[in-house]
């Protein structure tokens, strides 16, 4: 079973958490997979519930094959493109976000009125069910095929 560092986490009670990884706990950087997924909820027993699911279907078919083309064509192993903040979005529409940092906090907590939302890479959102991991895209805009 791989093992993960918590870069990132939210608590959603005193022993259950989601958290975004950056390499795994050994130091070895993400694989390819781990780093495009590297979103994961965490039970009180430490197992791995989920790893996040991406739904991308708000974008033009074929958009993510597009993007890990271009990449191998540059002479990487794929696109990476890996979560990087959870921010939590409240009923007023106020957000976690620091006006200081600009950033969410590395670490927060979760409460059932908020909206979990993941920011990846390419300023790409996602809405995140906590229930089943998947992470809707809710990007607007032009988006690149590439």
């Amino acid at each position: 079973m791989k093992k993960y560092y918590k870069w990132k986490i939210l608590r959603l009670s005193e022993n259950e958490i989601i958290f975004l990884a950056d390499a795994y706990e050994n130091g070895d950087l993400l694989d390819l997979h781990d780093i495009n997924l590297n979103a994961f909820r965490q039970n009180a027993k430490g197992e791995i519930v989920w790893q996040v699911r991406r739904d991308d279907s708000n974008h033009p078919p074929g958009w993510w094959d597009n993007i890990d083309r271009r990449a191998k064509e540059e002479g990487l192993d794929g696109a990476r493109y890996p979560f990087t903040y959870i921010t939590l979005k409240y009923p007023d529409g106020s957000t976690n976000i620091s006006p200081k940092t600009g950033d969410p906090p590395k670490e927060a907590t979760w409460t059932p009125d908020c909206t979990i939302l993941l920011d990846g890479s390419y300023y790409q959102q996602y809405i995140l069910d906590p229930e089943t991991g998947i992470a809707k895209n809710v990007t607007e805009g032009f988006v690149r095929p590439w």
